[in-house]
């Protein structure tokens, strides 16, 4: 609605143009284009420009009223041959170029004024053509970038529509300088409006273009030293915050009781047109931080989601390959060779405690390269060698190893079974590849236009939304993700909530992630009804390097926690790596948005797959989803998970299943949490590895009013100085459970 006020406002005060020296070299142009994007705009144009002329420029109603007629045949004909002719009258523009220019040749000649020299004539003539030109760019390549695109107008349409209407508001603002009633000059009155709109509806640096364009021309030629509103307003719009019409015409009113003149009926004024302004900008248009189509963001964030989903499973795959590439007898070998190195080199050296407390996670690659002869490996470990005097005679170790056997060749035993292991790969992809599919389009997808609708909703409300994404989209599991500055959380927090509880028909959880200078960055999600507190600990077995468990604990942005501990099979090195390797291919499959029992299935089939390589882990896994306070534990191979009840009762989640790749099936076992539950996940060097276990859940009960962290010591502790059945690795994670009210 608003472009219609403006053309009517640009055609009403460009008339004032006629015989002012232009005649109808800037009023032609314009009236062409707003008649050629679209024939109905004459019921607008027509009766304004009358109007104008009738009240302003009596003396030129028979001139306008003739070339009324004159123009509106044109049109007629125009329209009548484009359908024929449309490459000669549409595309090329020429004969339209023609008629602008006789039509403006024939008005210098009838109606002379002898102060405009026939240079100047013939200057606004070809100015008149230039800007028709300039309009008819304008409309062919936004009509041609709609008819090939509608969804997505390409970015230097949209640029070019700002360029556009800041030449219509010049023109209006030039126009309406020629118009003065009593006190009250309307140049400036129209270029304060077209201020305000620019500043608003486009980029800064459009507003500034036309403030010191309209600037210029009002003080240079109409000597209107109050032209200076035209910059101060435009200044002042350029801030996009409620805040700015108050600011404003606090300014206007000081001025006026400081100094009250002739300007003071055009302050007023203006006061009253920025509260009209912000009235009109509310109903009819919506105001952006930024010009975005809605529908290429729509676009953009879903095909962004699918490609980073593919990547994600992408390198999945890669790590397990890379994982599993070498069978069972060459890991042996390696980890015999990295065994043979620290007991000769590492044992007695006085640093060990301190290397290997740093550098525990690097020691078997490091070795493994050392060992194959890897010819990168002393650059890419350059560090560790400057920081290990014994590095030299490890070299010469590995090399003296290397010619016994072979480690560049891994080899095998297996090569008969080829022909089935690649068939059971096969299948196995496909099993994992269908998991995927299926559970990724099972799922319900709320409305994206009702979500972004509550980006516009927001910016209409004069909060400035500086970022806004909508990472996932579906019923019970979504995630949109708004970045707000220049406001606090306690107060965005319930109307975010009302919006979105509003559009999503359930209860959200507003989340503050971070505040960075003056913008909150803010997660919306379904509501959030526990709190989980955790801690982790992990000791390696006796005479041990390093411990063949590894854990993982991850807080996911769907409001899921993840914990999970791997024993690999064995001790040291070895074993270090198969639950290394483990947790990481856990890592990578669980940032797909699946389901967590389809991510471990797929984890599963993948390790039947590679059944000849007789490569076990045992994995305890648990997924807390708190939005519905459910616990979800898989359990392969895996030790008993203990809860202990605030009421002084223990469950148990006792291991059914094999290591992974062992069972076909996963099985699951889903627990409704409760207020102060406390959760006991442990390798098996722990919970029932005392000789008298029932003493350790008596005292881990009577622990339980302790911190996680402080408990994990306790328990860690307790365990390392009572009696136990096997010396093991030890790990440990301990959650506690607090339940929010709804």
């Amino acid at each position: 609605m608003l472009k219609k006020i403006n053309m009517i406002i640009v055609c009403f005060f460009l008339t004032l143009t006629i015989k002012e020296g232009f005649l109808f070299s800037l009023y032609l142009p314009v009236v062409l284009f707003y008649l050629f994007k679209d024939f109905k705009n004459l019921i607008y144009i027509y009766p304004t420009s009358f109007v104008s002329i009738l009240f302003f420029k009596k003396e030129d109603i028979i001139v306008y009223l003739i070339f009324m007629i004159v123009m509106t045949l044109y049109l007629f004909l125009h329209q009548m041959l484009s359908k024929k002719y449309f490459f000669l009258l549409r595309k090329n523009s020429i004969i339209t170029a023609l008629f602008i220019f006789i039509i403006n040749s024939i008005g210098f000649f009838i109606y002379p004024k002898e102060t405009i020299h026939i240079v100047l004539k013939l200057l606004y003539t070809f100015l008149s053509i230039a800007l028709y030109f300039f309009f008819d760019r304008y409309l062919s390549k936004f009509l041609k970038d709609i008819k090939e695109n509608i969804l997505e107008p390409s970015q230097k349409a949209l640029h070019f529509y700002s360029y556009l209407d800041v030449v219509l508001a010049i023109l209006a603002t030039l126009g309406a300088s020629y118009l003065a009633i009593g006190s009250i000059h309307m140049g400036i009155i129209i270029g304060c409006y077209f201020a305000m709109y620019i500043s608003r509806k486009f980029k800064n640096i459009d507003s500034l273009v036309y403030a010191s364009i309209t600037f210029f021309l009002v003080y240079i030629f109409f000597d209107n030293q109050d032209a200076i509103l035209i910059m101060v307003i435009a200044g002042a719009y350029t801030i996009r915050s409620i805040y700015t019409i108050g600011l404003l015409n606090l300014f206007l009113a000081i001025l006026i009781f400081q100094n009250p003149n002739e300007s003071s009926v055009i302050y007023i004024i203006i006061m009253g047109i920025s509260i009209l302004f912000e009235i009109a900008s509310y109903i009819f248009f919506k105001i952006q931080v930024e010009e975005k189509d809605e529908y290429k963001e729509i676009h953009q964030a879903a095909q962004k989601s699918i490609n980073e989903e593919i990547l994600k499973f992408a390198g999945f795959l890669d790590r397990f390959v890379e994982g599993f590439k070498n069978p069972k007898g060459f890991n042996e070998k390696l980890s015999n060779g990295i065994k043979t190195i620290i007991d000769k080199h590492c044992k007695n050296c006085p640093l060990q405690k301190s290397c290997f407390s740093k550098n525990k996670t690097l020691l078997y690659p490091v070795f493994k390269d050392i060992l194959m002869l890897n010819e990168d490996a002393i650059y890419n470990y350059e560090d560790f060698a400057k920081t290990c005097y014994k590095y030299p005679s490890i070299l010469n170790t590995s090399k003296l190893l290397n010619e016994k056997i072979n480690y560049q060749n891994p080899g095998g035993d297996e090569k008969d079974a080829n022909n089935y292991i690649l068939l059971a790969q096969i299948s196995g992809v496909s099993n994992a590849l269908k998991n995927y599919v299926i559970d990724t389009t099972s799922k319900t997808e709320l409305n994206y236009q009702s979500l972004y609708n509550a980006k516009n909703y927001l910016i209409k409300m004069e909060y400035y939304v500086t970022y806004y994404e909508i990472m996932r989209c579906y019923e019970h599991d979504f995630l949109i993700k708004i970045g707000i500055k220049n406001t606090i959380f306690t107060k965005i927090k319930p109307i975010l909530t009302t919006l979105y509880e509003t559009i999503i028909q359930e209860e959200v959880s507003v989340e503050l992630v971070e505040e960075e200078n003056t913008t909150l960055y803010i997660h919306i999600m379904p509501k959030l009804i526990i709190d989980v507190i955790y801690a982790y600990g992990n000791l390696p077995a006796l005479n041990q390097p390093i411990s063949g468990d590894n854990y993982l604990v991850k807080e996911q942005d769907n409001g899921h926690i993840l914990f999970a501990i791997s024993d690999g099979m064995g001790k040291g090195y070895s074993a270090f790596y198969e639950s290394d390797m483990t947790l990481h291919l856990v890592e990578d499959i669980i940032h797909l948005n699946i389901e967590s029992s389809t991510a471990l299935e797929i984890l599963n089939t993948f390790y039947l797959v590679q059944d000849y390589l007789e490569r076990y882990a045992t994995l305890d896994f648990l997924d807390i989803n708190r939005h519905s306070g459910i616990a979800t534990f898989y359990k392969m191979g895996a030790n008993t998970t203990y809860i202990f009840k605030a009421n002084g009762k223990i469950e148990k989640i006792v291991n059914q299943s094999l290591p992974l790749g062992l069972d076909e099936e996963i099985a699951e076992k889903k627990y409704t949490l409760e207020d102060q539950d406390l959760i006991i996940m442990s390798s098996d060097g722990i919970l029932e590895n005392l000789i008298d276990n029932e003493e350790l859940e008596k005292f881990i009960q009577s622990s339980t009013s302790l911190n996680p962290q402080q408990l994990v010591y306790e328990i860690l502790n307790y365990t390392t100085t009572h009696d136990l059945k096997s010396k093991d690795d030890m790990t440990l994670i301990v959650l506690k459970i607090q339940r929010q009210s709804r």
